[in-house]
């Protein structure tokens, strides 16, 4: 969560919650942490359809990980009347109380408008004032993430093709020495200009589909090039010099793939999801698991689990036995989140 509301209306926290939660927030449960005045973090959950009171206590489980929380706000979004979570609200509200947390509003938004659990005549105000209040902010909601990753422009597919296939050529060994120094080779993807990403983006394809190049690249895009150098076995000054700053590497890795340890780059992990969804739109379907696996983890590495999940479905449907796929598909379908996501990063 990177948006802010200070003094917030619930009017004006409504309207920032696309922006708050990272997508649209229909049919979804939010919950807003507060420190002092200002937004602090935010939580999104899908509405439960039964268990309402289980659901609370592992909501209110998750929310007392983030750091620095003084109070709350919930808020149901559906498509159904403003009424219609009253009970849902209600349980969520006394769960928060019972753990201690000061509940400053708990706010429904629904078809024919908005109220507040904690307005004792439950008025229903109208969806304009969040209108109104969306056009005051200057906010725009985030896009949404389409189920598969868009496909490129017939001539940027046929270039990937192309190059791809004089890859696999016995003569292509030049055009294969950039991956002799695979952490070097990744930490230049990040910062490729438009050509060099149209000459490279087929090497850096052919690489990641070896699941050890796979997962070193994605750990050095989100951690940095000292971790890339540690993981990658090649007996490099620079390699044997990483691992004096990780010397258990691989354990260190374990962790962090689950979401335990230091919070990674926020800004080297946008631009390597940039980076991968333009590789991925430029690749056969065969070649896509291994860049979508990658493109999954660091989206929820960044918190945004709904996101992660659509990569995650777009691989399973690509290719069900591709282990990563299914090892993804397990980790996010039981709720985890990443332990730095509760830290602010």
């Amino acid at each position: 969560m990177t948006t802010i509301i200070r003094k917030a209306t619930p009017a004006d926290l409504l309207a920032a919650l696309p922006e708050l939660v990272g997508r649209d927030p229909r049919e979804s449960v939010a919950l807003i942490a507060f420190r002092g005045k200002r937004t602090h973090a935010a939580l999104r959950f899908d509405i439960p359809r039964s268990g309402i009171g289980t659901f609370a206590a592992t909501a209110v489980g998750t929310f007392c990980r983030i750091e620095g929380a003084d109070d709350v706000v919930p808020i149901v979004c559906s498509e159904a009347p403003a009424d219609a979570h009253e009970q849902l609200l209600g349980t969520l509200v006394s769960a928060f109380r019972r753990a201690g947390f000061p509940v400053r509003d708990a706010l429904a938004l629904g078809s024919d408008g908005w109220s507040s659990h904690l307005d004792p005549d439950r008025r229903v105000h109208p969806r304009a004032e969040v209108e109104a209040a969306t056009r005051a902010l200057g906010l725009e909601p985030p896009a949404e993430v389409p189920d598969r990753v868009p496909r490129a422009d017939e001539l940027a597919c046929r270039r990937m093709a192309d190059h791809l296939a004089r890859l696999a050529q016995p003569e292509a060994d030049d055009e294969l020495e950039p991956l002799d120094d695979l952490p070097f080779f990744a930490e230049r993807a990040l910062s490729w200009t438009g050509s060099e990403f149209e000459d490279a983006a087929a090497l850096l394809l052919l690489a990641v589909q070896a699941p050890p190049v796979r997962d070193v690249v994605m750990l050095q895009w989100a951690f940095g090039l000292d971790l890339g150098d540690a993981l990658w076995t090649a007996d490099t000054c620079a390699a044997l010099e990483a691992r004096k700053s990780y010397p258990d590497v691989d354990e260190l890795a374990a962790e962090l793939m689950l979401g335990r340890g230091p919070a990674p780059d926020r800004d080297r992990i946008e631009t390597a999801v940039a980076l991968l969804t333009a590789v991925i739109a430029r690749a056969d379907d065969s070649a896509r698991p291994a860049p979508l696996c990658m493109l999954a983890w660091l989206t929820w590495a960044l918190g945004r689990g709904s996101a992660a999940g659509k990569h995650v479905d777009e691989v399973r449907a690509l290719a069900p036995e591709y282990g990563m796929g299914q090892l993804l598909d397990t980790m996010l379908g039981s709720g985890a989140l990443p332990d730095w996501i509760f830290q602010r990063f």
